[in-house]
């Protein structure tokens, strides 16, 4: 289990640094693609419901007014978080492997994540289209916290359970 693990962090760092390897414009086409589905989606529940229909055509690529700029930044931005909140709750499993938590486990999460994503931007530097952000390093940082967070509840959720289960056996 250590094993798997570590391979997912593994896996989790070359997926963020693949997506990272992209050009703007293909991180831009990307976003906009996911964009353009939630734009269909709601056309098709506005149909069901007998609401006017989203004006604008399905075929459309990139999106141009202000707002679907606004949005597709807004997923971007959320990609970012996600990716490094799916890090920290892999990197918090393999420490609790190795039978390390607590607030010594709490500084390498952060430490780690923290330490990714300054990389992260930094290798964005020298990819045609992407720039580095500060910015950037803290919506990622924010995005380990939550998956911290996360990785807490579930681990104190399943300990209780755990030894709730426990409690009766000896019954």
């Amino acid at each position: 289990m250590k094993k798997l693990s570590i391979f997912l962090v593994i896996l989790c760092m070359g997926f963020i640094f693949y997506n990272s390897s992209n050009t703007g414009l293909e991180s831009n086409v990307k976003s906009y693609e996911i964009l353009n589905k939630l734009k269909s989606e709601k056309h098709v529940i506005e149909n069901r419901t007998a609401v006017n229909p989203v004006k604008g055509t399905e075929n459309e690529k990139i999106p141009s007014s202000k707002r679907d700029q606004k949005i597709n930044l807004i997923i971007r931005k959320n990609a970012h978080a996600f990716e490094f909140m799916i890090l920290a709750i892999l990197v918090a499993a393999v420490l609790s492997s190795f039978n390390l938590t607590g607030k010594n486990a709490l500084v390498y999460i952060m430490f780690i994540c923290l330490f990714s994503a300054v990389m992260d931007e930094f290798h964005q530097i020298f990819v045609p289209g992407r720039t580095s952000s500060v910015i950037d390093v803290l919506i990622d940082f924010v995005g380990s916290l939550i998956g911290i967070a996360i990785f807490t509840c579930i681990d104190k959720l399943l300990k209780s359970r755990k030894m709730h289960t426990l409690k009766y056996k000896d019954k």
